[in-house]
């Protein structure tokens, strides 16, 4: 579980700037919280996608859920070549209705990283309204965190990771004109070493690793060699 920490942070060459220093803050107190970590694999990537995958661990390591989910309908083969789930791999796995309680009853009221936050809570939502299944509305939205009515806040490690970096753009993407990097970009500016990327279970030990990595004396777009 926990072999994609063992990496060599990249070297600091210079003091962070106060948006930085937050972010490193941020990453610190998700740890103290041991935090859930949460990754979904999907159809694709439009509104109406439905998960296939699904894992949640804790910060600490401690892995709550990892499942293959059969979606309504069958996997596109653009899909299935980024992240190599197939139609028979998910044949007999679970169907959303069969999962949606416990996967809430894991996260309610826990404060959820994930990398891409409004499109992971936004999964969720999509599948319990396909499948009619009860799901906590959104109290409260901004940028980096969606606080919802049961509790629970998912806050978007992506985000905070383009506010560590900070690579300026001019991309409509952007709420704060800084970059949002992939996954697998991200780690490796950090000298992490990057798994299987785009299965759930290891996106998720990525994440972790990195939330680790901002924790401490990370890298940035301006002190790196």
């Amino acid at each position: 579980m926990n072999a994609l920490l063992n990496y060599a942070p990249l070297p600091v060459l210079s003091a962070y700037n106060a948006l930085q220093q937050s972010v490193i803050d941020q990453a610190r107190s998700w740890i103290l919280g041991d935090s859930l970590v949460l990754d979904c694999e999907t159809c694709g990537l439009g509104e109406a996608a439905e998960i296939i995958e699904i894992a949640i661990m804790t910060m600490g390591g401690v892995l709550l859920f990892n499942s293959l989910i059969k979606p309504s309908l069958p996997i596109p083969e653009e899909t299935t070549a980024v992240h190599g789930i197939t139609d028979d791999m998910v044949a007999n796995a679970p169907t959303w209705p069969e999962v949606h309680d416990k996967v809430w009853e894991l996260i309610k009221g826990r404060r959820v990283l994930a990398y891409s936050a409004a499109f992971d809570f936004g999964r969720l939502d999509v599948m319990a309204r396909l499948y009619g299944l009860d799901c906590p509305t959104v109290s409260s939205r901004t940028a980096g965190r969606i606080e919802l009515s049961d509790g629970t806040s998912w806050e978007c490690v992506m985000q905070a990771y383009a506010q560590l970096w900070q690579e300026p753009t001019a991309s409509a993407q952007s709420a704060d004109g800084w970059r949002w990097k992939a996954l697998t970009e991200a780690c490796r500016t950090q000298g992490i070493p990057v798994g299987r990327a785009h299965r759930a279970l290891e996106d998720c030990l990525m994440t972790q690793a990195l939330v680790n990595a901002m924790a401490g004396e990370p890298a940035t777009r301006a002190n790196t060699f």
